[in-house]
This record gives structure tokens, C-alpha cells and sequence, in this order.
């Protein structure tokens, strides 16, 4: 139904939904190319059939279905406390199932090995899920729900600082007890940035930053054998071991140079078969080889579509809990994806972290699927709210 003296409405929702099949499709096309000749020269790890780029299908398929209710639930429903803590105690529970011998893989080997699935065997075969990805959805829904509910306490600290810092610290703790500390740094500022804009005082945040840099520190110095501190140490001076420390990162270099402008073509690279684990964090080396920097630019681009999208929902909304909330899901995507890359091209040190909508792991892109899902949801009734077809959407 058309309202007089309304004009229709930009649906930029339906731009952030091409965007994100378009990254999806090109997330799949990228890891295919990366991953087969890797799967094919390895038979006896990947005997079962369950190739890389399998679970990433299989996580497509499923958002098929999925996509298009998170894209229309009321945001009422997101905003019920009973689904919140519902979701929030699920998040809490299967973090700690890595932890159970049940649930880690068969040839697991206890204080080597890090535990960050959950692993079900069935038919012969083990399935895997990486619980902390959910937490990137779940948390920044926690944090929008209770600091819209207490937007006129935040600046007491039992109100404003105490409960995020509380949910945030906990599931950090999991986190690196799993063993993925550049996961809990990355939960830790997502949980910091959507703290930030909800307005709590400013001199928490000063105090709460200097408790982060004395963990970090503690825990990456505190442990000089440990994986944190040798990756730490190692940052800068790859070239000096090339072919040890420096091994992954230098081929990682070499893949991005020979790509040139125009990109070898798809399938066509060929460092990327030298690349240990190319499908996992360095899965942009092999696109860079093979797209160029044409191909660069173009991921850029859709990525920096999709960040000023979902930032463009958040700060044209009028409703609190919709700005936290669009901010709090896309602001893990675009920093994971700038750490990505930073780690790759060497500016960084190497973090573990996947590339959003393109590294192998069904989990990561199911839960990053899922938070496009639900931004296109808030897109979608902020659109309606506004044009006045939605009057009575939220």
C-alpha cells in the first residue's frame, strides 16, 4: 500500500543481499581453486570424501533456508530477553563441550592440540563445529538487548560497564582456554567497540583498555614456549628463517607478487600448491595469485559495500537497540577480514583468524551468513519504518 506524499524508499537491503552472495559465491569459487589440487595430493587425510570446501557448502545450502527467515523475523523476537538468555546460556554450554573428551576427535592429543570443535562421530566419519564462532553473533545481540534496556542507567557502573564486561570476559576466558587467542582479542574488542557506542562513560574504557594490555602482555610473555609468544617473537624476521618460521608467510609474499595486475586465472596459480594449509588464514594469498590486483580491488570493494551498508543501517536507525546491534554484527566481519589480509600481505603477526565468506570452515561461514542475514533484517525494517509500509514492523 502507497502513502501519499511518501517517496518509495531505496531498498539498499536488496544491495546488502547481492553483496553478500556475491562474496559468498566468490568466497566458494576462491576456496575450490585454493583447496582441490591440496585435497587431491592428500588421500589419506581427506579418504572420506569431506574436502575443504565441503562444509562450506554444506553451510550455504543450510543458509538457503535459513536466510530468508532470519531476514524476516520481528525484531520483537530479537529482542525478547527469554531468547536472549536462551541463546546466550546455548552459546555458554557448547563452548565448554570442547573440553570433554567425548567431543575432541579421536587422535587428539591432550595439552598439544588445541580445543576449539566440537566433534561428532557418525557413520564412520567425524563432523566438526567451532562453538566460538557463534559467539560473534550471540554476544553482540546480548550487548544491544541489555544496553537498550538499561540506556538510561549506563552511567552506573552496575548498570553500564558491569554486565557486558561480565558475559564478554567469560566467554573470552573460553575462548583462550580453547586456545584461540586471536578469537578472544577479536571477541573482547567487538564486546569494547559496541560498549563504546552506546555512550558509558569514557573513563571505563580507560581502565577496561588497561586491563586488556596487561592480559595480553601476561599471557603472550608469559608463556615464552608458548604458540603466542613464538609467533610474537617471529613477526619481522620471516626472512631470516625462510624456510622454517618464515616458510608460510614468504610463499604467502611470493603468491601475492606473481599475481601481477590481471591475476594468473582462476585454477591457474601455482605457489598456491606449495602453500601449507592454503584453504585455512592464507586463502587470500591463492586469490591474490590468481585474480591480481584487479581481483584484489574487487573484494575490496564488495567488502567495503557491505561494511558502509550495514555502519549506513546502524546510523540511520532510530531505534538504540538496532544501531548496537547492526554495529556489533558487522564490525567482527570487517575486522576479521582487515586482520586477514593483514596477516597475509606480512604487516602483522599471523593470527589464526579466517577470511570472512572465503576460508575453509562451515562454521565460520554459517555464523557470518547468519549476522548478514539478520543485518539485512534490520536494513529491511528500518526501509519500512521510514517509507511508513512498516509502521507497525518493530
Amino acid at each position: 500500500m502507497a502513502y501519499p506524499g511518501r517517496e518509495r524508499a531505496f531498498r539498499y537491503d536488496y544491495c546488502l543481499i547481492a553483496v553478500t552472495v556475491l562474496l559468498t559465491l566468490l568466497g566458494l569459487v576462491t576456496l575450490f581453486s585454493a583447496s582441490y589440487l591440496f585435497a587431491l595430493n592428500q588421500p589419506d587425510r581427506f579418504r572420506s570424501g569431506l574436502t575443504p570446501i565441503n562444509s562450506n557448502i554444506i553451510a550455504s545450502v543450510i543458509m538457503i533456508f535459513l536466510f530468508p527467515l532470519l531476514a524476516l523475523v520481528k525484531i520483537d523476537w530479537l529482542k525478547s530477553g527469554y531468547l536472549v538468555f536462551a541463546l546466550m546460556a546455548a552459546t555458554a554450554v557448547l563452548n565448554m563441550l570442547p573440553f570433554i573428551p567425548f567431543f575432541q576427535k579421536a587422535n587428539h592429543r591432550a595439552g598439544v592440540d588445541a580445543m576449539r570443535w566440537i566433534v561428532i562421530r557418525a557413520g564412520g566419519r567425524e563432523q566438526s563445529f567451532q562453538p566460538s564462532e557463534l559467539i560473534k553473533v550471540v554476544l553482540p545481540l546480548y550487548l544491544a538487548y541489555i544496553l537498550d534496556k538499561n540506556k538510561d542507567r549506563l552511567n552506573k557502573f552496575m548498570y553500564g560497564p558491569l554486565p557486558p564486561a561480565l558475559w564478554t570476559g567469560f566467554f573470552c576466558f573460553l575462548v583462550l582456554r580453547q586456545s584461540n587467542f586471536s578469537e578472544a582479542a577479536l571477541i573482547a574488542l567487538t564486546g569494547f567497540s559496541i560498549c563504546f557506542i552506546s555512550g558509558i562513560r569514557l573513563h571505563w574504557f580507560v581502565i577496561a583498555l588497561g586491563v586488556l594490555i596487561l592480559a595480553g602482555f601476561s599471557l603472550i610473555y608469559g608463556d615464552q614456549d608458548g604458540r603466542w609468544y613464538q609467533r610474537m617473537s617471529n613477526f619481522g624476521r620471516q626472512q631470516a628463517d625462510p624456510t622454517d618460521t618464515g616458510y608460510q608467510i614468504t610463499l604467502s609474499e611470493d603468491a601475492i607478487r606473481s599475481g601481477g595486475f590481471w591475476g594468473k586465472g582462476i585454477g591457474q596459480g601455482t605457489v598456491k600448491t606449495r602453500t601449507p594449509e592454503v584453504h585455512g588464514d592464507f586463502v587470500f594469498a591463492s586469490y591474490a595469485e590468481e585474480s591480481g590486483f584487479i581481483g584484489v580491488v574487487f573484494y575490496m570493494a564488495l567488502v567495503g559495500i557491505f561494511a558502509f551498508l550495514c555502519y549506513y543501517t546502524a546510523w540511520r536507525s532510530k531505534v538504540f537497540f538496532v544501531q548496537l546491534l547492526a554495529f556489533g554484527l558487522v564490525t567482527p566481519i570487517v575486522t576479521q577480514t582487515m586482520m586477514n589480509i593483514a596477516v597475509v600481505a606480512n604487516m602483522i603477526p599471523t593470527t589464526g583468524v579466517p577470511l570472512p565468506f572465503v576460508s575453509s570452515g562451515g562454521s565460520s561461514l554459517l555464523m557470518t551468513l547468519t549476522g548478514a542475514a539478520l543485518l539485512v533484517n534490520l536494513a529491511r525494517q528500518n526501509i519500512l519504518s521510514e517509507s511508513g509500509e512498516g509502521r507497525y514492523a518493530w
